[in-house]
């Protein structure tokens, strides 16, 4: 019986791996391979019963948590409609955040497999393959002449916050290895390089401007102090990727922010950051009106009546039914109090943690999380939530000393 349950723990461990493969290739193989990670953990969870231990607190039930507000505020305030109307999105979203708590939940339990093999090495492996597959989309994508490259997203802004958190979880498995001789550092500085272009290619402001300074932090927590040479390196390559995308990349990006940041205070807000801005407050006035919650329904007749007396915001109604673009504005907008206080104790408790148990990779993908979330929303995306819970699943117990190397 005790093989079984090893063999079941590695099968949905290395199934969680593959979804982080296919991720920004295949959404469909991303969302099988999580699924079925989850069906081996739950056989787990039932063969292992006798051994779960209910901890006081964890990372795991802060997931659950933001489900089960998601999941009840649609039966509660769709109950009249068998379809849900536009909530099955906030439905679907819960459902997935319940799955991935479990899966955390499950690795985070029963750990002490990870301590019969080189499980530093199986991580490396796939992150590894899953950035060298989605740079190689990225790069076909760019040779077909796409303007701004999605990989399997769709969506530019996704796509770059995903492989922005891949490629820095990437960068501290190169440089944590214990092992790790100059080639490693050297493939950690052409991971920046390499994923820093891509990121551009995007067109994505928020993660051109982040990538670079949450890779910069990450260094820094991870060495614990300021480590001259370290720190140095870090510069000179951060230095180097801008300077090659400088004149053709970024300079048109700085000019493009400049004049839709004019246009906003003339009163035009058809931009990509003027319509963020006006579903920003729009969102704030909404949730001061109705701080207990919305339908998305009703979320849209409220912005109307605003935007009837403003119309300053009137682009905000073209985006108003798929989210604000700020996962703390669409909580509170929609599960009202409650749902603004269950994201803002998962952003809390995973920093927190992070820092406690000094788990580097685990405040990373908090930081990209809350960073990235204050422009997109990700806990609504079906790719950046299956992505991110499985990462928090992978990372979020901290690895014995001898498998961290």
């Amino acid at each position: 019986m005790e093989k079984i349950k090893r063999k079941l723990y590695l099968a949905s461990l290395a199934l969680a791996m593959l979804s982080i493969v296919f991720a920004l290739l295949i959404s469909g193989k991303q969302r099988e391979f999580f699924y079925f990670s989850f069906y081996l953990a739950m056989f787990g969870l039932f063969f292992e019963r006798k051994k779960i231990h209910w901890k006081k607190i964890d990372i795991s039930y802060a997931i659950i948590l933001i489900g089960l507000v998601k999941i009840v505020w649609t039966l509660v305030l769709y109950r009249q409609d068998p379809n849900y109307g536009l909530g099955a999105t906030q439905l679907d979203a819960g459902k997935k955040l319940i799955v991935g708590g479990i899966l955390t939940f499950y690795f985070s339990q029963f750990s002490y497999y990870l301590s019969t093999f080189n499980y530093r090495r199986y991580l490396l492996a796939s992150f590894t393959l899953a950035f060298v597959l989605s740079t190689g989309y990225g790069l076909y994508q760019i040779y077909h002449g796409i303007d701004r490259i999605a990989l399997s997203t769709n969506r530019a802004t996704i796509a770059a916050y995903l492989y922005s958190a891949l490629s820095i979880l990437l960068i501290y498995l190169l440089i944590k290895n214990k092992s790790a001789s100059v080639y490693y550092h050297l493939a950690s500085a052409l991971v920046f390089i390499v994923s820093f272009l891509i990121i551009t290619m995007t067109g994505t402001r928020a993660a051109i401007l982040s990538h670079p300074l949450l890779i910069m932090l990450m260094v820094l927590f991870h060495y614990r102090k300021i480590h001259l040479k370290s720190l140095l390196i870090t510069t000179v390559i951060v230095g180097l990727g801008i300077a090659v995308s400088y004149d053709k990349y970024l300079k048109p990006k700085i000019e493009q922010t400049s004049m839709e940041i004019k246009l906003y205070q003339q009163g035009d807000d058809f931009s990509s950051l003027g319509s963020r801005f006006s579903l920003w407050r729009i969102g704030l006035n909404i949730f001061y009106q109705h701080p207990y919650g919305n339908t998305v329904e009703a979320r849209r007749a409220q912005a109307e009546e605003i935007v009837s007396h403003d119309r300053k915001n009137k682009t905000a109604m073209v985006y108003i039914d798929s989210h604000l673009h700020d996962e703390l504005l669409e909580a509170a907008s929609l599960q009202g109090i409650v749902g603004l206080l269950t994201v803002l104790f998962f952003y809390g408790y995973i920093i927190t943690l992070a820092i406690k148990y000094k788990n580097t990779p685990l405040l990373m993908i908090g930081c990209c999380m809350i960073v990235y979330g204050l422009s997109d929303v990700l806990l609504i995306s079906s790719e950046s939530l299956l992505f991110f819970m499985v990462c928090i699943a992978l990372f979020a117990k901290k690895m014995p000393a001898q498998i961290c190397g």
